[in-house]
């Protein structure tokens, strides 16, 4: 990360807004990259998100909140909302920070469907000790079509569920650059990889960690969800679709509805996920579910070293073809007034 330049926002008196922000974000870039750091205080995102280009640290101090008022669907993105559909593979905007500070997605009173943050076509994006709030319908962040991702020390804190599907409301997505689903650059399926999501805090979601799109050919791949807590989850912890080479440890998922669903879409061949060291205690559904579709598979897979519960058995359940290596595992079934009817090893 390059800190050649560095501009200070401070907050005048009145109503601040983007403009403001985007100045000093793009001057950093007119010296080839740098660092801006947002003063405290309270800054509104009214017509247009904040825009971080290659090269940029941005910091928001603990006492610093942007909250986005107007008709925008992200607070913050690596290129041209909607437009730039030359621009493919890892080749966008990268060598990105940001960190620090509240960021209020604002969707009791602003409810239109946004993201928090998308990262489109980008390599190297860091994400660290900052909170998302009240995230509407979509993605506190969305890392799409981005390879070297790292998301730490976070907190996401209530996510409004996207009707009729609420699972897809996702704290951390994971997606790819399919037509319809990429915020900006070129619509030529490049998938994510390389996606670290550790030590963060989710709570009052549907689901934390998600990808809910796929691909009849290409996966996301190397991806590790650890040593993360989240708590009053409606639907799931962690719910991937096509998605390789994964290792999901040492996480607690309590007051979840569910817990890890391991996914293909079609007749796809998942393999190398590692399920190992969390505990999982669901409030009605199984605390994993691998779950390989007609011609699918799920293969290479190892879910050992956790402690499961759940009031619903099996509470570990495999559909369709799977070869995978399960338990040790501790594992309790609850009846409905929570006194465990069973206690195993397995």
């Amino acid at each position: 990360m390059t800190d050649r330049a560095v501009v200070e926002v401070v907050r005048q008196s009145g109503a601040q807004d983007e403009r403001v922000l985007q100045q000093a974000l793009d001057e950093v870039a007119r010296s080839a990259g740098g660092q801006v750091i947002v003063g405290p205080g309270e800054w509104r995102l009214r017509e247009a998100p904040l825009r971080v280009h290659a090269g940029t640290r941005l910091t928001l101090t603990p006492a610093t909140r942007i909250v986005r008022t107007g008709p925008i669907e992200t607070m913050l993105i690596n290129g041209p909302y909607g437009a730039g559909r030359t621009v493919g593979a890892h080749d966008g905007p990268g060598n990105i920070m940001v960190e620090g500070g509240i960021w209020d997605v604002n969707g009791f009173e602003n409810p239109r469907p946004s993201f928090g943050m998308v990262f489109n076509h980008a390599r190297d994006v860091q994400v660290r000790d900052l909170e998302i709030r009240n995230m509407p319908e979509w993605h506190a962040i969305e890392t799409n079509s981005t390879y070297n991702v790292t998301i730490s020390g976070c907190r996401f804190v209530t996510g409004i569920a996207r009707e009729p599907h609420a699972y897809q409301t996702e704290a951390v997505s994971l997606d790819l650059a399919a037509p319809g689903l990429t915020a900006w650059g070129a619509e030529d399926d490049t998938h994510s990889s390389h996606v670290r999501v550790i030590d963060n805090f989710c709570s009052g979601y549907p689901t934390f960690v998600g990808c809910h799109t796929g691909h009849p050919s290409l996966q996301h791949g190397s991806v590790v969800i650890a040593n993360n807590t989240a708590t009053d989850l409606s639907c799931w912890a962690v719910n991937l679709t096509n998605t390789g080479a994964v290792s999901i440890t040492a996480n607690t998922f309590s007051g979840t509805a569910a817990g890890i669903r391991i996914r293909t879409g079609g007749d796809r061949r998942v393999t190398g996920v590692a399920i190992t060291g969390n505990v999982v205690n669901c409030t009605s559904g199984p605390a994993v579910h691998l779950d390989a579709a007609v011609g699918g598979e799920i293969a290479a897979t190892v879910v050992s070293g956790n402690s499961f519960s759940s009031p619903t058995p099996p509470i570990i359940e495999q559909s369709g073809t799977i070869d995978a290596v399960v338990g040790p595992n501790a594992e309790d079934a609850y009846a409905g007034d929570g006194v465990p009817t069973a206690s195993r090893g397995v």
